[in-house]
């Protein structure tokens, strides 16, 4: 039901524009002063805004403007070929303006006209996330896409409404089948233009990435941002995420995002655009001895006692620097593995701690065996996120 309704929404937005002409009659008219595409977005933003409560406040309008322009200026400058739209460059002064709704949502409007929910904004993780996000709404603009709908369903119109229509009335038809003939032709454009918005999607995708290689954002956060909506979505049903009846994702958006990186040469470290795996330091009291306990993504590792000349809490920092540094260069769970000794935890042969005999005397537990507990603890972190990205 949520996705007809998405849809719903864009077939009624699409009509809209053929039924004015301006879908398929913009960029047949005569230059005038101001280009017809921006000024059919700027009527559009004009009733849309009669309806939208838009936040003031300067930090968030800052944030989002700051970034959107960073992206907006690459995208004027950048000319990514069209995989599905209209081929026809144009350079629009993009505005981006925060719209006060708890709904994780973005849209953009003809001729550069962006909106970002409140939502959204606190659901990103990164400015990188928030980056990608207005770098595929960006997109949507650059490459016409609403445009291109709007000429889509015009032809649909031409080629199965109207002839239907027709036939029936000529015929006589009873009014019983005009509705159902009618109910027809609905579900038949509903199904076309999803298969439609699904290309819209991926060609936004596709040109994003390319934006955001030109700025200081990393284009990994549109990979996170559309994970973890997938991942919540199916979770929490419940929660309808606004951005899932206008940007559906898929495995085949994902995997082609994926793709794009390794044609780029763009490292897949997600931990650098996202809340991934997180390494803490937190306090622990064993046998009345304050220890730090390293926690990864809220798993217990490891409290190490005082040794060497050390104190639990330098040695649970030198724990968690390693983790995080081997984190960042893409370990997985097989790469968790005991040395030789049985008494380090090493990953690629790097070690991350070594059980000394003091940890022992304090758990009561050999050196393996605390050794094993921990690498089990680093390999359960990391199955949950994989499990967590999965969908």
């Amino acid at each position: 039901m949520k996705q007809f309704r998405r849809i719903h929404c864009v077939a009624v937005l699409v009509v809209s524009l053929a039924l004015s002409g301006l879908a398929t009659g913009v960029f047949a008219q005569p230059k005038a002063e101001e280009d017809p595409e921006v000024r059919m977005g700027r009527d559009a933003a004009q009733e849309i805004e009669r309806t939208l409560r838009l936040v003031t406040d300067p930090a968030l309008v800052e944030r989002v403007n700051r970034i959107g322009q960073e992206v907006a200026a690459v995208a004027n400058a950048l000319e990514i070929p069209v995989t599905w739209g209209i081929n026809k460059r144009s350079q629009f002064t993009y505005t981006f303006k925060v719209v006060d709704d708890k709904d994780v949502n973005a849209f953009s409007l003809p001729g550069g006209f962006i909106y970002v929910n409140k939502g959204l904004l606190d659901y990103v993780q990164s400015d990188h996330e928030l980056a990608a996000v207005l770098a595929h709404e960006i997109a949507h603009a650059a490459h016409h896409h609403l445009l291109r709908l709007g000429q889509e369903n015009e032809k649909i119109n031409r080629r199965v409404t109207l002839p239907a229509l027709l036939v029936l009335v000529l015929s006589g038809a009873p009014p019983r089948d005009l509705s159902n003939v009618m109910m027809g032709v609905q579900l038949y454009q509903i199904a076309k233009l999803n298969g439609f918005t699904q290309e819209a999607e991926m060609d936004a995708d596709h040109a994003a990435i390319y934006y955001l290689t030109r700025t200081k954002y990393n284009p990994v956060g549109m990979l996170t941002f559309m994970e973890r909506l997938a991942r919540d979505e199916a979770r929490r049903p419940e929660r309808q995420l606004g951005i899932f009846r206008t940007h559906p994702p898929s495995r085949e958006r994902a995997q082609a995002m994926l793709n794009l990186f390794k044609e780029l040469n763009i490292p897949v470290n997600r931990r650098a655009v996202a809340r991934i795996l997180p390494v803490e330091l937190r306090e622990k009291n064993v046998q009345n001895l304050n220890l730090t306990e390293v926690y990864l993504d809220s798993v217990p590792v490891f409290a190490p006692a005082d040794s060497n000349g050390k104190s639990s809490a330098e040695r649970a920092r030198q724990i968690g620097e390693r983790l995080d540094s081997l984190l960042n260069d893409g370990i997985q769970m097989f790469d968790i593995r005991l040395s030789s000794d049985k008494r380090t935890v090493v990953a690629r042969n790097n070690p991350i701690l070594t059980v000394e005999p003091e940890d022992a005397a304090l758990y009561g537990k050999s050196m393996q065996e605390l050794a094993e507990q921990v690498s089990n603890a680093i390999k359960r972190a990391l199955w949950n996120e994989l499990i967590q990205r999965a969908y």
